[in-house]
């Protein structure tokens, strides 16, 4: 059951990222003696965690619905981060999957990782979700949030997937719409399905 909700304004979330800039200087008095090379101590960048992404809606949230929001759309995040990671050659990352995936979305995305792998295709760019909108929240009668459909811009020119043999890669359709389906499992969220509902933005 879909539950009722008084339209508002755009609510927009924004996930948090941090950069920490390390500076040295080096100074000294000039000398004859040799210097040894220095030696890098730092760490190897960390992989990218999963944020909220900024979002709108016109659903009037309620407290905890927008937290329901903001766990769903941080699997929404780790979705992609894990897909272009492995899609880019880091085939681990497919072990990350079913952390952020099930259904029909899951047995896409690890299809399509084992083809890259394999050399049956190969994938060029990064996808990446814009004008993120959360458009239905629905419940279990009397229970909590337990599926959201979130619609999303994604421009088809930044990233393509070729199969083995093809001549040129397929044309893309320029900036589209998608709907992610995403679900609680084991009660985590995870996006179960995703299609295409629009071919524009």
């Amino acid at each position: 059951m879909t539950t009722e909700h008084r339209p508002k304004t755009g609510v927009r979330a924004a996930g948090v990222s941090a950069a920490i800039v390390l500076a040295f200087a080096l100074t000294g008095c000039e000398t004859n003696a040799p210097v040894a090379a220095p030696t890098s101590t730092l760490p190897a960048p960390a992989e990218p965690t999963p944020t909220v992404p900024a979002y709108e809606t016109e659903l009037d949230l309620s407290a905890e619905e927008k937290q329901a929001v903001e766990g769903a759309l941080l699997a929404f995040d780790g979705f992609f981060l894990s897909i272009n990671r492995a899609y880019s050659g880091d085939f681990e990352a497919t072990n990350d999957f079913p952390k952020y995936a099930s259904g029909d979305a899951l047995k896409s995305i690890n299809t399509e990782a084992s083809n890259i792998e394999s050399g049956q295709a190969t994938f060029e760019g990064s996808i990446h979700p814009q004008e993120v909108s959360v458009v239905d929240i629905l419940a279990e009668s009397g229970g909590s949030p337990s599926e959201l459909k979130v619609h999303f811009c994604v421009d088809t020119t930044q990233w393509s997937m070729i199969p083995k043999g093809a001549s040129s890669p397929p044309k893309p359709d320029g900036s589209v719409t998608m709907e992610h389906k995403i679900s609680i499992h084991d009660n985590t969220w995870k996006v179960e399905r995703q299609e295409l509902w629009e071919r524009r933005c």
